[in-house]
């Protein structure tokens, strides 16, 4: 004779219950936990390969919008978070005044970007050189000087429209000969008392 637990039921079929009750709530749990991560760790990676595809364009809004999510996403994150507020500190530091100096505030830049993404790339799993972070990148030269010459002519503008800057206008004039419409009235009035 079997015996009885609870409520008239045996052991067995409590468990069975309990199974059938608690089994689909934890793997609703599990799966939602999983999600939580896999979410966490998807966007983590789109920061970290934003900040890549960037690294030679530092001015584009992409980096600059990455850059300002890495706290969030990487948060709690040590390794990452140190070499992000290194990063930070310099990029808030001015600029030196001397060639020297801006060339080393430059070169301690670029060395800070790629130990931020070397600790990134360690937190997702992947592991780079940190020399090939700073020599694998490519951005071509025209497009700095595309975006150099869009600065002068958004400054050049701006003074325009503050008025502190005059638009130069300088007359241009045919050679009668070569213009193709007839000459004003007053010119030919002045053509037929000559003759």
């Amino acid at each position: 004779m079997q015996e009885i637990v609870f409520l008239g039921m045996r052991w067995v079929d409590l468990i069975n219950l309990i199974a059938i009750v608690v089994g689909p709530i934890l793997a609703v749990v599990v799966d939602r936990l999983r999600q939580g991560r896999a979410d966490t760790q998807s966007r983590r990676l789109a920061v970290f390969r934003a900040l890549m595809r960037t690294r030679r364009q530092r001015l584009d809004p992409e980096h600059v919008g990455a850059l300002n999510l890495v706290d969030l996403e990487f948060y709690g994150r040590k390794s990452v978070i140190e070499a992000f507020s290194a990063y930070m500190d310099h990029l808030a530091s001015p600029n030196p005044t001397t060639e020297d100096g801006h060339e080393r505030y430059f070169e301690q830049r670029e060395d800070l970007l790629v130990k931020l993404l070397h600790e990134m790339g360690r937190d997702l799993g992947l592991h780079f050189d940190k020399h090939d972070l700073k020599k694998l990148a490519y951005g071509p030269t025209g497009w700095a000087v595309e975006q150099e010459i869009q600065r002068q002519n958004m400054t050049f503008f701006n003074e325009l429209l503050a008025g502190k800057r005059a638009l130069p206008i300088t007359p241009m004039q045919q050679p009668p000969d070569l213009n193709p419409f007839p000459p004003p009235p007053h010119e030919i009035k002045a053509q037929a008392v000559d003759k």
